[in-house]
């Protein structure tokens, strides 16, 4: 178990070509969650990495307390055991694993440190570098302002940080392979509010794009996606027809990589959708739900791959529609910026993660450290 005041922490290599291991027989263990309130980020992430696992000949169970429906199907028509309980006690999310993921923000620092001093491998995924101590064997943060600064003194894990190791389906990397050129002229806005837009800014995100996109011509599609967990479907359908405009809603899209890379300009907001967006290209309009948005925010604007307007409670719809005129008006700055996103995010880094895991399996194996099989 690692306690504050370590300082002892390695940022992992990052491999330009990740070899998969094999996994056959090795279990994995996911303990996140998604709802209104947390959204589905953790989720859809954590489903790269089963679907990736399970591809390499090992099992996948979802240990959670709240799924979206549409999302347990995902999970299962992966190959994973999607298992929803009221309670996760710590033995029974260690049961059988070889490898434990918590990607759970609400997990108590004494769930996840007993966790780390049980489990072969502990791996957490994290956004904000908000807790005292990080126990286990990796911590990963794929956000553009996660730094080894963060977490100073927190961990004696391997730190698995930025872009390089952003969790992304592998569609995504096929699509990457085919780049669509930047066009002049903007054909299509999407919004993205993520999986659940608890605060509700759908609507007025909206309101702003749909008016900028009336005044260009010619006129380009905007389409909102909305997320498995929001609950506002059918009000936002109906708002949407009251817009000018070609204005579309989806809803539990399938085929997000297709959707996103055949887009011009994305408005989203700043969760782990951002990294989908930057390894196509698409050239983003950011702002920040909560205080966990902002860092990759401000952390993609200064990479050059994205333009970003602070949190959404301050920002004007003036303030957005400009900025949307002023991007689609402006393909020279949309070409810098569909190349900056793609240097940061090449969509390996579910393949980094799994590679390393596998090497940290087999040392704990020979240290004859076992999963408690039951």
């Amino acid at each position: 178990m690692t306690c504050a005041g370590d300082d002892t922490a390695q940022t992992a290599a990052v491999e330009a070509e990740p070899r998969v291991p094999d996994l056959a027989g090795r279990r994995l263990t996911i303990r996140a969650d998604g709802d209104p309130e947390i959204g589905t980020g953790h989720l859809m992430r954590c489903l790269a990495i089963a679907s990736r696992w399970i591809s390499a000949g090992g099992t996948v169970r979802l240990a959670c307390t709240a799924v979206p429906a549409t999302l347990a199907e995902r999970y299962r028509a992966a190959g994973a055991e999607v298992a929803q309980r009221p309670a996760w006690p710590v033995e029974d999310v260690l049961s059988g694993a070889d490898a434990v993921i918590a990607d759970q923000p609400r997990m108590a620092d004494a769930e996840l440190a007993a966790l780390a001093g049980a489990t072969p491998v502990l791996i957490t995924i994290d956004d904000m570098g908000s807790r005292a101590a990080y126990p286990g064997d990796v911590v990963l943060n794929q956000n553009a302002h996660a730094t080894p600064a963060l977490y100073r003194g927190k961990t004696r894990a391997q730190l698995c940080l930025g872009a390089p190791w952003s969790l992304l389906r592998e569609e995504f990397a096929r699509h990457r392979a085919t780049p669509r050129p930047v066009p002049d002229a903007v054909g299509r806005i999407v919004v993205l509010l993520g999986g659940a837009d608890p605060k509700r800014f759908s609507a007025p995100t909206l309101d702003a794009v749909a008016r900028a996109a009336a005044t260009l011509a010619p006129a380009p599609e905007v389409v909102l996606v909305v997320g498995a967990a929001n609950p506002a479907l059918g009000e936002l359908q109906r708002h949407a027809a009251a817009l000018p405009g070609r204005v579309t809603v989806r809803h539990d899209v399938r085929d997000m990589p297709a959707l996103m890379a055949g887009s011009d300009i994305a408005v989203s907001a700043g969760g782990s959708t951002v990294w989908e967006l930057a390894t196509l290209g698409v050239p983003m309009i950011l702002a920040a739900q909560n205080a966990s948005e902002t860092g990759p925010g401000t952390g993609l604007q200064a990479a050059g791959a994205a333009v970003y307007l602070g949190a959404f409670e301050a920002l004007r719809p003036e303030t957005l529609a400009a900025a949307v005129t002023e991007l689609a008006g402006d393909p020279a700055r949309r070409r810098a910026m569909h190349r900056a996103g793609r240097q940061l995010a090449d969509g390996r880094g579910v393949d980094r993660l799994l590679a390393l895991v596998a090497r940290l399996m087999a040392e704990h194996q020979m240290d004859g450290r076992q999963p408690a099989r039951r």
